[in-house]
């Protein structure tokens, strides 16, 4: 998901942190209890996000008495909350505090890049594994073995797009619009650009413009111009609304391309959008075991259906779950190793690997918005 530049004062912050914990490492948990810890939007008013799904994985553990551990022990899962408002101080105190006043061992969230790299790194210098369920930019582990996340990378998401509208939709040219300022949209771009001529297609319409840059009509006139068979929107709301409109009033091109940063109601519902296929990395009607109880009790939990944050919750407290009982153990040096080499493992939100790094080798399901929702066409798993 989206990255942004860290603020000065919480530049400040971490340097405090790191200093204190280079001078003082936090205990580690005593065996009582797995403790993992929480962080996220849980009330924020922009795109506030869920603790339900770490909460039904933690609930399911516990309602068989335990996480089921090597010589028949059962290790109960203790979830502790911190919500972080959406600010990226908050976060940092958050996870701060889940280390060194809650004692967990490993810390699931923030989701959010511009969140997820400096928590990283608080988590990085105490030694306590880190999780983020979302984050896709490439700094969030870089650097740090304490560092993993569930969802893809931005790499990755560009290729698997590349490969579908070249071999599913068999476009040959394609084009690209994006918003040059923000990092995630340019870089989702580039890699869709790259693999994309990779594979034999041309791009002749690579178009960037700049945030609050609302000419968007003379690009898209440009874009219809080269004929493209397919055109990429890697970019947010409100802006990417406001562009769908007008590929459709211009028919810019036959077919509409987006990323993960289109999962949220608003576009889902646009008209405009209608008919438009993005990449994701959950969607409900999943034909896998896996999806198909994690839905169910979703909803019967919380009386609502599931987003992509939750899916993408639940198979970060799984992998934890899996790594701690490949360890032994909850302690967090150990849970690390285990991660590192889990290999496969089959979440709700899709197959992911892990080969060495805190990323993932995982599979990216396209889907094509029809009737306001998202409509399962295909998974690309991470060895095609």
């Amino acid at each position: 998901m989206r990255a942004n530049l860290i603020p000065a004062p919480a530049l400040l912050l971490l340097a405090a942190c790191l200093a204190f914990w280079a001078c003082s490492q936090s205990p580690a948990p005593a065996e009582q209890d797995f403790r993992i810890g929480f962080t996220a939007a849980i009330t924020s008013d922009s795109q506030p996000v869920s603790a339900d799904g770490a909460l039904l994985a933690a609930e399911q553990v516990n309602a068989q008495g335990g996480l089921a551990m090597p010589g028949g022990k059962r290790l109960p899962v203790t979830l502790v909350l911190r919500d972080n408002h959406n600010r990226l101080e908050e976060t940092l105190v958050a996870v701060r505090e889940l280390i060194t006043r809650d004692r967990v061992s490993a810390v699931v969230g923030p989701f959010v890049s511009r969140q997820a790299i400096p928590a990283g790194a608080l988590a990085q210098s105490s030694g306590v594994l880190l999780i983020s369920p979302s984050s896709s930019n490439p700094e969030t582990t870089r650097g740090k073995p304490f560092v993993f996340r569930a969802a893809f990378v931005d790499p990755v998401q560009g290729r698997a797009l590349a490969r579908f509208a070249r071999e599913d939709l068999g476009a040959r040219r394609a084009a690209v619009l994006f918003d040059a300022t923000d990092e995630y949209c340019r870089g989702v771009a580039q890699y869709f650009r790259d693999a994309f001529t990779a594979m034999g297609g041309e791009v002749p319409a690579f178009e960037a413009y700049l945030t609050g840059d609302a000419d968007f009509a003379s690009r898209l006139a440009r874009i219809k111009a080269a004929r493209a068979d397919v055109l990429l929107l890697p970019n947010f709301a409100p802006d990417l609304n406001r562009q769908l409109r007008l590929a459709r009033q211009m028919d810019a091109a036959p077919d509409i391309l987006g990323t993960d940063c289109w999962d949220y109601p608003a576009t889902l519902g646009d008209p405009a959008a209608q008919g438009a296929y993005f990449s994701t990395n959950f969607v409900l009607d999943r034909d896998t075991p896996e999806t198909r109880d994690f839905v169910q009790a979703f909803r019967q939990r919380f009386q609502r259906t599931p987003s992509m944050d939750d899916a993408l919750s639940y198979d970060a407290m799984q992998l934890l779950f899996r790594a701690a009982q490949q360890a032994g153990g909850a302690q967090p040096q150990a849970l690390r190793a285990a991660l590192t080499g889990l290999g496969r493992h089959q979440g709700v939100s899709g197959t992911m690997r892990f080969t060495g790094t805190g990323d993932p080798e995982r599979s990216v399901v396209i889907v094509r918005i029809q009737d306001g929702r998202a409509v399962f066409q295909k998974e690309i798993q991470p060895d095609e």
